[in-house]
Parts: C-alpha cells; sequence; structure tokens
C-alpha cells in the first residue's frame, strides 16, 4: 500500500510541476512539417495507346486499380443522363457473366468493383490480382447493355429526381450550375424525367463505343504487386482492346455573369439554403493551385473554419457555412 501512495504521490508532484511551467497565453509553436513521401511510380504503355502506372506498396496483401478515361466534356442536350446510365450499365451484365455471376465471382474473393462513364475501379487482397483484373477487363472489353437493366436503372433515376425535387441542396446547385454555365454547357445540363424519356439503348452503346477506348485511357495499379507482373497482367487481358479515335469536344469558356440574384421559392421548407458561385480559371500545375487549396480549407472547409467559427463561435447563430472549389 505505501508503494501505491508514494506513486500517486510522485504524479502528483510532477504534474504540478508541469503545470506551473506551462505558459497558456502563449500559443505553443508548431512542430517540424512531415516528410511525404509518394511512391515512386514505373509506367509502361500498351500498343493500343492504354497508359499504365504501379505503385508498389506492399505494407498490406491489397491491390488496388483504377482506369480513368481522358475524354472532353459532352453537351447531352435532351438526353441528359446517357452518359451516366451507360456507366451504370458497365457491370450489369458481360458476354461472359450475368449480373447475378459476376456480382458474386467479386463477392466470392472479396473484393470490390464499379465503373462509371469515364472511370472503372477495383480492389482486391493481391492472391486474388489477376482475377480481379479479368473481371475488370470484362466489364472493360465486354459488356452487353441488357435491355431489362437499362429499363431499371431509368426507373431509378426517375425516383431520384423526384427525390431531388424535394430537396433544397439540389435545387440549389441545379440552379446555380445553369445559371453559372448556362444550359447548353455540359456543366449546366439538368437531368430530367424527359430527358430520361429520351434516352434508348442504342444512344449507350454508341457512347461506350465512341468513348470508351485505351488510347484515352489512363490506368493506375497500386498495392501488393511488382512491375513486371503488373505488365504481364495488364498485357494478357487487355492488351486486346482495340484503339480508335475518339471525338473531340470544345466549348466557350464560361465568362461570370454580372452579379445578380436568383430564388427559388419553396413555401414548405423551414430553412434557408444560399450559395454564392463563380468560376475560376485556374489550370493543373498552375503555381497558385496548392496556394487556393490551403486557403479553402481555412476559410471554409470542415468545423473548424472561419467562416464556421464565425458563425457558430463568435456569432452564437445555428447556421453551417462553408466553402470549397471543385475541379474538372
Amino acid at each position: 500500500m505505501k508503494k501505491i501512495f508514494s506513486l500517486i504521490a510522485l504524479f502528483g508532484i510532477t504534474a504540478g510541476l508541469m503545470a506551473q511551467e506551462l505558459d497558456r497565453s502563449v500559443r505553443p509553436t508548431g512542430g517540424p512539417a512531415p516528410e511525404i513521401k509518394f511512391g515512386s511510380a514505373e509506367s509502361f504503355e500498351l500498343k493500343n495507346g492504354l497508359k499504365v502506372f504501379v505503385v508498389e506498396n506492399h505494407k498490406l496483401p491489397r491491390v488496388s486499380w483504377s482506369l480513368v478515361l481522358d475524354r472532353d466534356p459532352i453537351a447531352e442536350g435532351d438526353k441528359v443522363g446517357y452518359t451516366a446510365i451507360m456507366g451504370d450499365l458497365m457491370t450489369r451484365g458481360t458476354s461472359n457473366y450475368t449480373k447475378a455471376e459476376l456480382d458474386e465471382e467479386v463477392d466470392f474473393i472479396g473484393a470490390r468493383l464499379s465503373a462509371g462513364s469515364t472511370s472503372v475501379n477495383a480492389s482486391s487482397l493481391s492472391t486474388h490480382a489477376e482475377t480481379m483484373i479479368k473481371l475488370m477487363a470484362e466489364v472493360i472489353m465486354n459488356p452487353t447493355f441488357p435491355e431489362e437493366e437499362f429499363e431499371k436503372i431509368k426507373a431509378q433515376y426517375v425516383s431520384s429526381i423526384q427525390v431531388g425535387k424535394e430537396s433544397p441542396d439540389e435545387i440549389v446547385a441545379n440552379v446555380g450550375n445553369a445559371l453559372l454555365y448556362g444550359k447548353a454547357h455540359p456543366y449546366g445540363e439538368i437531368m430530367t424525367e424527359e430527358t430520361l424519356e429520351n434516352i434508348t439503348l442504342e444512344d449507350c452503346r454508341n457512347y461506350y463505343n465512341n468513348f470508351y477506348r485505351p488510347n484515352i485511357g489512363y490506368l493506375a495499379i497500386v498495392g501488393d504487386i511488382n512491375v513486371k507482373k503488373a505488365k504481364k497482367m495488364v498485357k494478357k487481358y487487355l492488351g486486346d482492346w482495340e484503339m480508335a479515335e475518339v471525338p473531340s469536344m470544345q466549348y466557350e469558356h464560361p465568362v461570370d455573369p454580372e452579379t445578380y440574384l436568383a430564388f427559388v421559392n419553396r413555401d414548405n421548407s423551414v430553412q434557408s439554403v444560399i450559395n454564392v458561385v463563380q468560376t475560376m480559371n485556374l489550370p493543373p500545375g498552375h503555381p497558385d493551385v496548392v496556394k487556393v487549396a490551403l486557403l479553402s480549407m481555412i476559410y471554409g472547409n470542415g468545423f473548424d473554419n472561419r467562416l464556421f467559427l464565425n458563425l457558430r463561435e463568435d456569432k452564437g447563430y445555428t447556421y453551417t457555412p462553408y466553402a470549397s472549389y471543385d475541379t474538372d
């Protein structure tokens, strides 16, 4: 018992001395900035133009695959939504797998596989790496676009639009984009029940045939795999993916209109959503990109941003302000 009391007494004396030495009126100085180390990437290119980057990271027995297609934005006109539907259809059936069979194959190895209009992503344990790239290649090269799945997806999108009509956040985003970019610009288009009704399965197939090509593709492979093994797998499963010329699109750069206000009234809303938006021409590689990212975090991103602290802490208002910037 005496030893226990002695330890408690010693701890109390030490804590008291530390409290006396600490001057809380002086802000603590920051520690040294952490050194950020990115894994070095090995790269190679297939004969069909697919550019591949491999980053070895053997800390965990997993491998991630990420394919991105570098195409221009597309104005979908009176068929807004067909590119998104095409992306959803990619994993709904292929030449060798039904949707159920494909889902079962992915689930059996504890993996994930998703696709969109400009990307396909997959991840699995490294022991299943070859199975994963095989399934990924099946989705990329052999989608069948089943009619019944097409109708299901359209119905899901219609339901989502109807729900969005009751969401002030979605309403203000749609209005802001339409006013900022113009309805004829890809970023200003809005998906509606009418545009979905105009979409045919052939629209989705045409988009796939025109834009899903390896010569505009970048495949990143990260994880527990070496370059030699990755190169062998990519050549085996994606080497026959046929290249073709991809249509290019050009649009006028949006010009900020004169400052004005746009209102959407909803009588049954108990709060208001307010967005202040403008365009910003900040191309990748510009020296101010990092500065803008840091500014965004300090000014309006997260719960300790200056906007949030000003309204919540200083003014005591129960509102939530944020600020951010988006890139395309």
